[in-house]
């Protein structure tokens, strides 16, 4: 190449040696570096036992493969007094309320996730999120995802203002309380990308608000998340995030469900009726090891392991 600055593209991920090779008047001089280039893909794949989880509690932010491209604001991590189980955590927020920048955008954009395929698998995105407003000012927020890398979007929800409030307004400099965040779920399969490789853009809008929190994102998908003894498949469940921390959510489409979770030993650590799509269950206080939780819906039955860390 006689240019100044060659591109070099690389098919598959892996360890590369680079060399140069230079040649002019005087003569011709190489020079080789050995494991210079170490190129790691970024996909998550969503499969029977792996789901894309993301709760900021890293310190690298934003995390390792996703980005938060240039604009005149960003998104930002922060350790709040009160997070979605009403503890200390690390979450994404953006601070409306010192951002005067009325109508612009910026993006916090996942990594890669191959999302499942096939004619029975159901792939859900999930987040907590929290919100107060500030009266007369609508700050907005919208999901959008790519299957392309980036170069073009598609917009799969969007809220502002009151439709976006988790709790009253809040007039002054806002930190969540407990009990004021909220948890939402969008069907990516409904929408049609099952089987895709996408990314994930969430997009916070500015109107000189108050603070906009998000926590706990998961990808994860329902019939393709087998339990340990799946006696029949028409129950619809998801459990996030597994492992856990002690507090974690079950999904389900069933109208009315019980649960019944047990320790390794056999003992009967909780028993619940749940009658609503999401539900947060809190084993906070129980010892880390492994459970396992029992869903029972009719006349189905099924078994899954819960890890508690």
């Amino acid at each position: 190449s006689n240019q100044e600055d060659p591109v070099v593209v690389y098919s598959t991920p892996g360890t590369y040696d680079v060399s140069l090779t230079v040649t002019d008047a005087f003569g011709t001089n190489s020079q080789t570096y050995t494991d210079l280039i170490n190129y790691t893909d970024s996909i998550s794949l969503i499969t029977n036992t792996n789901h894309c989880v993301q709760d900021f509690e890293n310190s690298n932010f934003p995390p390792t493969a996703w980005e938060t491209p240039p604009s005149s604001f960003s998104w930002q991590s922060i350790v709040v007094d009160t997070g979605v189980n009403c503890q200390p955590n690390t979450v994404a927020y953006v601070n409306h309320y010192w951002i005067d920048k009325r109508g612009k955008e910026a993006s916090l954009i996942s990594n890669k996730i191959k999302l499942a395929g096939g004619g029975s698998a159901q792939n859900w995105l999930t987040y907590d999120y929290a919100y107060c407003g500030f009266s007369g000012y609508s700050d907005g927020f919208r999901i959008e995802i790519s299957t392309d890398c980036g170069a073009t979007w598609d917009s799969i929800y969007g809220a502002s203002g009151t439709a976006l409030q988790t709790t009253g307004y809040v007039n002054s400099p806002w930190y969540p309380t407990c009990g004021s965040w909220e948890t939402d779920s969008l069907d990516l399969t409904a929408f049609g990308y099952n089987g895709d490789t996408v990314m994930v853009g969430f997009v916070s809008i500015n109107d000189y608000g108050n603070r906009f929190f998000m926590d706990n994102l998961n990808i994860n998908g329902q019939n393709i998340i087998l339990g340990m003894e799946d006696n029949n498949t028409d129950i619809h469940t998801s459990i996030y995030p597994n492992p856990t921390k002690g507090l974690f959510t079950i999904r389900t489409d069933a109208k009315n469900m019980n649960i019944e979770i047990y320790s390794i030993l056999g003992n009967l650590v909780r028993k619940e009726n749940i009658q609503t799509r999401v539900n947060q269950i809190d084993l906070s206080n129980e010892m880390s090891g492994v459970y396992f939780i029992k869903l029972k819906s009719g006349n189905n039955t099924e078994q899954r392991k819960l890890i508690i860390q």
